[in-house]
Parts: C-alpha cells; sequence; structure tokens
C-alpha cells in the first residue's frame, strides 16, 4: 500500500490485494508431484516394490545405521526358477503375473520398518533385512521358498518342479567402516549361486567356505 497527504490535509491509500490462496495451492501440487515422481524413480512399476536404486541408497543407510547401533544386515538374493522357460511356454504376460506375486510375497516378507524388498530386474529379487540373526535370515528365505511353492502356480517347463520355485541366497553380516555394501551383495550372490547349483527350489547361506 501506498498513503499520500493531499494539500488540504486529507490523506489517501492506494494498495494492491494479492490472493494467494492460489499460488500456495499451486505450490502444494508441485511438492506434491516431485515427491510422487521421487517414489516413482525408487519403484519397480511392474511389482511396486523398490528398484536397484531404492537399495543401493537403503544399503548405504543401513548400513550406517547399523554400524552406529551394531545391529547386523542380511541380505536376501532371489532368482525365480527358470523364468526365461516359464515365459518361453505360457507368454510374457503370464510371466508378469509371475513377477507381481514374487513381489507381493517379498513385501510381506519385509515385517519391519525398515525391511524392504526389490526388485533388481527381470527375475531377480532381493530382500534387505536390519538388525537380524543368520537363523532369522535363513528361515525368512525358507518361508518365502515354501510360500511360492504352496500357490501351486503351475509351470509345465521347469526342469525343477511342477509349479513355479524360487532359490535364495542369504547372507548376513556385521557391517564395516569400509566394503560392507560390496560384501553383503557378493556373498548373497556366491549363496544364491550354490542354492542354484544344487537343484534349485532352496535356499543357501554364505560361509567363508564358499
Amino acid at each position: 500500500f501506498e498513503g499520500q497527504a493531499t494539500p488540504g490535509g486529507n490523506a489517501w491509500l492506494t494498495g494492491t490485494v494479492q490472493d494467494i490462496t492460489e499460488r500456495k495451492q499451486t505450490e502444494e501440487q508441485l511438492a506434491s508431484y516431485r515427491a510422487a515422481l521421487e517414489t516413482q524413480v525408487r519403484m519397480d512399476p511392474l511389482t511396486l516394490v523398490a528398484n536397484r536404486r531404492a537399495l543401493d541408497e537403503a544399503l548405504a543407510s543401513e548400513c550406517k545405521r547399523a554400524l552406529r547401533g551394531g545391529a547386523p544386515l542380511a541380505l536376501l538374493m532371489i532368482d525365480v526358477d527358470h523364468f526365461k522357460a516359464y515365459n518361453d511356454h505360457y507368454g510374457h504376460q503370464a510371466g508378469d503375473y509371475v513377477l507381481q506375486r514374487v513381489g507381493q510375497l517379498l513385501a510381506q516378507a519385509g515385517r519391519r520398518p525398515l525391511d524392504m524388498a526389490v526388485r533388481l530386474g527381470g527375475e531377480e529379487f532381493a530382500v534387505l533385512l536390519y538388525d537380524i540373526s543368520l537363523d532369522e535370515a535363513q528361515q525368512r528365505a525358507e518361508s518365502l521358498c515354501a510360500a511360492l511353492e504352496q500357490l501351486q502356480i503351475a509351470h509345465e517347463a521347469s526342469t525343477t518342479a511342477a509349479v513355479v520355485t524360487l532359490s535364495v541366497g542369504v547372507a548376513c553380516l556385521q557391517p564395516q567402516p569400509v566394503g560392507a555394501l560390496t560384501q553383503l551383495y557378493e556373498r548373497a550372490d556366491r549363496a544364491l549361486y550354490v542354492a542354484k547349483g544344487a537343484g534349485r527350489n532352496r535356499f543357501s547361506y554364505f560361509t567363508p567356505d564358499l
């Protein structure tokens, strides 16, 4: 507002009133849109679980948290057995359905707020578990294998079972200041390789002799 006195002593005011309600609503909408985009870039659109980028970020932050609190981290590396053969036999739409069901099972396996289910790509998944022992992580892996098998999704092209199954590699470690992320990935991946080599539809856990 501006004010000015006239020669006769009277004063007058001029001003502009701006309605900020619309601007505020626009800002809130933009903030919501940005938040949605941030969520999308960290989510797998098919299975609606986290993606590899989200896992990398979570591992970095959770390793720091675990290091401060002295809590172990566990990583389950997961493959859908003979998935290419499934796609070739039943088609990609049926394959997408299988991946979605696996994503649902893994999301249910994350029982605590810091646990995370992840699709790494293709038929490869992972579950990050915070503050959990190796025995508990193995029990979680065994439950996942059994849960998918119980869904009885037919897989006539499998040489392992008549239904869709999982192979899981389990690794658990006490985070160290250097190299913890790489160690956890490598150990879980090595355990998964052993599970697949032993016939699939099972889990294996990392030990130094692997």
